[in-house]
């Protein structure tokens, strides 16, 4: 079903345009954000949220080549997820209950703790994300998020299929090397 969002563009064709990426990336919108969400009503708020985002960027999409488009919407949903689930955090540590007896606090499985934690790895792991090559970038989201096979990543830049898993390893690596770095910077 199309986002209602969708309607309000004052442009027939921006309103197409959207309507169409939409209905061919639906799936993968989703999948994206269920992968962040707790639930499926937050994967669509999280979906309702990026199309709001992507609203404002149509003409940087409309130039966009499919395989970077996909890229890019999955950019656009995984980080307005880690900011959907961040807010989530915040608010459910204001809204948190107290016990009458012993004022303990009635939250998630996690404590507000490893919530933080996790919150502070994110962000290192999204500072690291911002400097990882655009080669690297796409090997990572296209495997992960995107699920392409070698020969399909292979096609998308442009080299061999046997090279992949290679350049995937040392992509992955610089990833790990840069959060790391991240996380001494920050301590």
């Amino acid at each position: 079903m199309l986002p209602i969002i969708i309607s309000t563009l004052d442009d027939p064709k921006e309103r197409d345009f959207m309507a169409q990426l939409y209905e061919e990336n639906e799936r993968l919108l989703f999948a994206t954000a269920l992968k962040y969400a707790s639930s499926s009503h937050d994967a669509e708020e999280i979906v309702q949220d990026s199309l709001i985002r992507l609203m404002r960027k149509i003409s940087t999409l409309q130039s966009l080549e499919r395989y970077t488009l996909a890229s890019y919407l999955v950019s656009t949903v995984r980080n307005t997820a880690i900011n959907y689930m961040q807010k989530q955090s915040r608010e459910h540590q204001r809204n948190a209950v107290y016990e009458e007896e012993g004022a303990e606090v009635a939250s998630s499985p996690l404590s507000v703790d490893e919530l933080m934690v996790i919150a502070e790895n994110r962000q290192r792991l999204l500072a690291a994300w911002r400097e990882l090559s655009q080669t690297d970038r796409t090997l990572l989201e296209g495997r992960y998020f995107l699920g392409l096979s070698d020969k399909e990543l292979a096609e998308q830049l442009d080299c061999k299929s046997t090279s992949i898993r290679m350049k995937l390893t040392r992509a992955r690596r610089r990833a790990m090397e840069l959060a790391v770095a991240k996380e001494v910077e920050c301590r």
